[in-house]
């Protein structure tokens, strides 16, 4: 009934758990059961979300010596600062755990640049889909001078691991 009943929406494992629990029922294999069920429910399996990406191969991220491969990441909007700044650029040496970050008061590829080439120039940096890091003058900068740019997979910022665990450290200090 909860599942697929009336007011069902033959939503996953974890969320029909919860409505079980909500409805006032506990069992200890409850979560368990409740994901068995939805493997086993003949719409879910007909009607539900697709994985259409590819299988590609994976592969490890090291850095060869220091200032080789940086990952970089924007934080923010952030309230008004000093400078009307509401954007940090953040970036992290793979090799030392070095991190750089910058209060921007827009984001363009220009600021980006600066951080980049701060201690020289880099071999490769790793980066998501934003408009910034996506930019024609700023991946023409990069060929120019010889910087591969590698960029992580959409809606998946885990792939910048380095980057997204300074960020953290940034954000609580």
């Amino acid at each position: 009934e909860v599942h697929e009943g009336i007011c069902g929406s033959h939503s996953g494992g974890r969320t029909l758990a919860a409505k079980v629990l909500r409805a006032g029922y506990y069992w200890p294999t409850l979560k368990t059961d409740c994901a068995e069920y939805v493997k086993k429910c003949k719409q879910c399996q007909q009607h539900g979300n697709l994985i259409h990406a590819s299988a590609e191969q994976l592969h490890t991220v090291s850095a060869p010596w220091p200032f080789a491969l940086w990952g970089i990441d924007i934080l923010g909007p952030f309230p008004l600062a000093k400078g009307q700044c509401k954007f940090l650029v953040v970036a992290v040496d793979y090799f030392t755990k070095w991190i750089e970050a910058e209060p921007l008061a827009t984001i363009t590829a220009t600021n980006v640049k600066n951080i980049i080439t701060r201690f020289g120039i880099p071999y490769t940096i790793i980066s998501d889909n934003g408009l910034q890091f996506t930019d024609k003058k700023f991946n023409t900068f990069l060929e120019n001078l010889g910087i591969r740019h590698r960029f992580t997979s959409v809606e998946h910022p885990q792939s910048n691991g380095q980057a997204e665990a300074a960020n953290k450290v940034v954000l609580s200090n």
